[in-house]
């Protein structure tokens, strides 16, 4: 039996895309989406990064980053749903952390119900920090608003000055094509 094998996609041509794309879709609703058209637009942005983490001929998982000057911010993140429950998704944040030398910033719902609070305890085990500033997510879609969000980041809370930068390069540099 082969071993996992990283991998990064570097546009929706490559045979891995429809894969990424079906995890995707389920793993995130729709309104923390990109559709194609903004998908391509992020593929060439040297900044952004899409790795999967493959075994043999399937997809276990992603994650998609951006890696800033003083930063990387996830993106997105997903387990393949036949996988999860079995310590993946914390390997593929572990094992992105040991090769990282910048602080991860990342962002999940804010815990109002049972899933919620889970995902943040998820987080907390592995040593990300829930930051005290009140954050909205620039919209995927100009028909939608913009959503609230934690922003998380790992060993330790950002400082003010550092959150602003974030979030300028959020609206300005992630999202600089939201409306597609």
């Amino acid at each position: 039996m082969t071993g996992k094998t990283f991998y990064r996609i570097k546009d929706s041509k490559d045979q891995w895309y429809k894969s990424f794309r079906e995890i995707y879709t389920v793993s995130f609703p729709l309104h923390e989406q990109r559709n194609k058209s903004q998908q391509e637009e992020a593929f060439k942005d040297k900044q952004y990064c899409l790795i999967i983490e493959t075994n043999e001929d399937k997809l276990i998982s992603f994650i998609a980053y951006w890696n800033f000057k003083n930063y990387v911010y996830i993106e997105h993140l997903a387990v393949n749903p036949a996988l999860r429950g079995q310590n993946k998704g914390s390997k593929l944040l572990e094992e992105f952390a040991g090769f990282i030398s910048k602080t991860i910033i990342l962002e999940i719902d804010p815990p109002l119900d049972g899933i919620s609070e889970k995902r943040l305890k998820f987080y907390e085990k592995l040593d990300y920090e829930a930051n005290p500033y009140i954050h909205f997510h620039p919209a995927y879609k100009e028909s939608l608003i913009p959503h609230e969000l934690v922003v998380l980041s790992l060993n330790r809370k950002l400082e003010k000055s550092e959150y602003y930068d974030f979030y300028d390069d959020l609206c300005n540099i992630v999202m600089k094509n939201p409306n597609s």
